[in-house]
């Protein structure tokens, strides 16, 4: 058959040639579990044979080292297949082997060499590892043979070879003496090693095998996932079509009832707040698709429930004088004073949804939003939103299909009948809050829409709230000059109205051009920035254009975009621009930004709530005009860069630095006179916990407040 030794050389050449093979194969398949093992198995079963096949070594080196190297490459083999197959591992089969293996070779070796004995031994090596590898096959496939595919019974084949070689080579031990080796020439060393030439490459090629079909069946199953999502994509956006085009009917079909109507200022009326209400729930369904699309994280706020629900009854006013349905809100166990720190643009649009539904599917009858408290854990309190109502209800079939819009049997039926595609953001939204929806409904009686949440109460003590004395003008006392950076021309006219409503003087610019002019030309208090205009980004244009303006008193910037995430507004508060107004602009929050911003009409006797005026005159006394005009000067921008790092500090919880940052502008207020921001801010500075939550965006306002009546005083003071 051949001689022995060149038989081992050629083996030792095929094990070589195969470890190549797998360090390609690994390199190739990176991302499949258990390759780089394979690999290991085949570099070592090389560096074995090598050994074996020089013949010449000590006993050492072609037999110790090899018999050790053989060892721990199957050993890298099992546990790659099991890897492979993700099945669980056991390490107890190899400790045994080990304490068999290490005294039996070192004895048999070195101190009464025996052949023989090393033969069984390496036999009980190999038996473990097929053993082993053949179960991690089996139990990856669930024990369902039907299951292999041509990959598996190609390495469950090389495996029960390699048993058959091996328990072959056993039974012929009686042809063997105890000083044989393997390099003795005798037929059955050479019918071995023959038989083994070939398996490392059997072996290696149903590894190759297993690894190319996993990799198609990843591909299968990215193209069968492609194809869902693509479905889905499509049912989506038919339904996501279905709720644009109801409210879009509403306002419309209202629109052309305006013009057909007769000069009633009453039914006018009626139809702009449908008009109203309706475009709002159009701005509402995009921030839901919003909020699923980016997986918003939560963002607390302190809330008061009551208000909250007032505020959301206040919005559907409208809908219901229209259908002639009753709402009302029940609070269970919920302080009408006491706030929450709550996720409010999140739970805000769940419930407006489920309120939506009610409305939509309910003729006639009471709708009832409750807020009940329904324990209380170490964290807060559980509470409870439900909506409830007296419509048609729904079987337990519709129920179970109820947050399945995408999968429906009967599609034109469901887009008809369904909720549409609320539920499933709401449901979307709410696993984001580590919540559930839950639906309990009945055939002629109503459906109750719920979820539970925790919320942990916002801590505000009484002495906060009684020396938080600043309040927003009047809007009627309002007076500046605005300037409105906008270049769209129905966002320019909707504008113009509110503010001529207020009596306030404004200017136009319609590109960031003509907004440098105008502030070239002119003072204005406030800026109406939009961030995406022809000629630029609103954001780029703040930072390269309007901070490089000397502005002896600068106006507030008020950033009007459609980018309602927090991760726009975190780049808008970076960049300095602490104010924001989402579009649609609402006439309510217009006027309040505006009350919190603008002087009053008579701004000269309401600094009187503001300033220390003994402070101020022995200020003016004692101080060189050039020095104090100097540090009023640039108070306002100074209040900007400090009320940012406060922002920031409180964000990251730097305590330490927080307070000191807090006791430094504290006492810098106390110094200019600034009395009601020294209060406040000794207030926010004296509870440290409320600090966090505190409203930033209120106290930088307050600060600039302040600084713009102290500047105003010491103007006419000089005067």
């Amino acid at each position: 058959m051949g001689d022995p030794k060149l038989l081992l050389q050629i083996l030792a050449l095929t094990t070589c040639v195969c470890a190549v093979f797998m360090m390609v194969n690994w390199l190739i398949h990176k991302h499949i579990a258990g390759t780089r093992l394979w690999f290991g198995f085949v570099f070592c079963a090389a560096i074995a044979c090598m050994f074996q096949a020089s013949l010449s070594l000590s006993p050492i080196w072609s037999v110790m080292v090899p018999n050790t190297l053989i060892l721990i490459g199957l050993y890298m083999l099992t546990r790659g297949v099991e890897r492979f197959f993700s099945v669980q591992t056991h390490q107890f089969p190899w400790y045994v082997l080990a304490g068999i293996f290490f005294p039996s070779f070192i004895y048999f070796t070195f101190i009464e060499p025996s052949f023989l004995i090393r033969v069984v031994v390496n036999y009980m090596v190999w038996l473990l590892a097929m053993v082993l590898c053949l179960r991690a096959l089996f139990l990856g496939q669930n024990k369902r043979i039907s299951s292999f595919s041509p990959a598996h019974w190609t390495f469950a084949i090389a495996c029960f070879c390699l048993l058959i070689v091996f328990t072959l080579r056993l039974s012929m031990l009686g042809s063997y003496e105890h000083s044989d080796t393997l390099g003795t020439n005798n037929w059955v060393n050479q019918f071995f090693s023959l038989s083994v030439i070939v398996m490392p490459l059997i072996l290696c090629f149903s590894l190759c095998l297993l690894c190319s079909c996993r990799k198609e069946q990843q591909l299968a199953e990215l193209t069968q996932n492609a194809k869902r999502e693509s479905q889905k994509k499509e049912r989506f956006l038919t339904l996501l079509s279905h709720e644009l085009r109801t409210p879009l009917n509403a306002i419309v079909g209202h629109a052309e009832l305006i013009k057909k109507a007769p000069r009633e200022p009453l039914k006018y009326q009626q139809y702009c707040d449908v008009i109203i209400s309706t475009a709002m729930s159009l701005a509402d369904l995009a921030n839901q698709v919003l909020l699923n699309a980016r997986g918003k994280s939560s963002t607390l706020v302190p809330v008061n429930l009551s208000q909250f629900a007032d505020l959301l009854i206040a919005q559907f006013k409208p809908l219901l004088q229209e259908k002639g349905v009753e709402l009302r809100t029940q609070l269970i166990g919920i302080a009408s004073d006491k706030e929450y720190l709550v996720d409010q643009d999140s739970i805000g649009l769940v419930v407006k949804n489920l309120l939506s539904n009610a409305i939509k599917y309910t003729q006639s009858g009471i709708i009832t939003l409750s807020i009940t408290q329904q324990s209380v854990t170490h964290q807060g309190e559980i509470v409870r939103f439900e909506v409830k109502d007296t419509g048609a209800g729904m079987t337990a079939e519709q129920i179970e299909q109820l947050f399945k819009p995408f999968t429906s049997s009967d599609p034109a039926r469901s887009i008809a009948h369904s909720a549409g595609v609320g539920l499933v953001l709401c449901q979307q939204i709410l696993e984001v809050l580590k919540t559930k929806l839950h639906v309990v409904s009945e055939v002629g009686h109503g459906s109750s829409f719920y979820f539970d949440i925790e919320l942990s109460e916002s801590i505000i003590t009484n002495r906060q709230k009684q020396t938080n004395t600043y309040q927003p003008q009047a809007v009627s006392q309002l007076c500046g000059d605005i300037l409105i950076v906008e270049d769209n021309q129905l966002n320019q006219e909707i504008l113009k109205h509110l503010l001529s409503s207020l009596g306030l003087n404004y200017e136009i610019a319609a590109t960031l051009s003509a907004a440098e002019a105008a502030l070239n030309r002119a003072q204005f208090d406030v800026i109406f920035l939009d961030m995406h205009l022809t000629d630029g980004h609103g954001l780029d244009w703040y930072r390269r254009v309007f901070k490089s303006f000397d502005f002896k008193q600068a106006p507030v910037v008020v950033a009007i975009t459609g980018d309602v995430d927090e991760q726009s507004q975190q780049a808008y508060r970076i960049a300095g621009i602490e104010h924001f107004m989402a579009k649609p602009i609402q006439q309510k929050l217009l006027e309040k930004l505006l009350a919190q911003l603008l002087m009053p009409a008579r701004h000269f006797l309401a600094e009187k709530s503001m300033l220390d005026y003994s402070v101020i005159d022995e200020l003016v006394s004692t101080m060189s005009p050039q020095v104090l005009n100097a540090k009023l000067m640039y108070l306002s921008d100074r209040l900007d860069y400090e009320f940012a790092q406060l922002r920031g500090l409180a964000d990251i919880q730097a305590f330490e630095a927080l307070e000191e940052k807090l006791i430094q502008l504290e006492e810098e207020a106390g110094a200019l006179g600034m009395c009601v921001l020294h209060i406040a801010l000794q207030d926010v500075r004296l509870s440290m916990f409320d600090s966090l939550n505190a409203d930033w965006q209120a106290l930088h306002s307050l600060a600039k407040h302040s600084a713009r009546c102290l500047s105003d005083y010491h103007s006419k003071v000089l005067q």
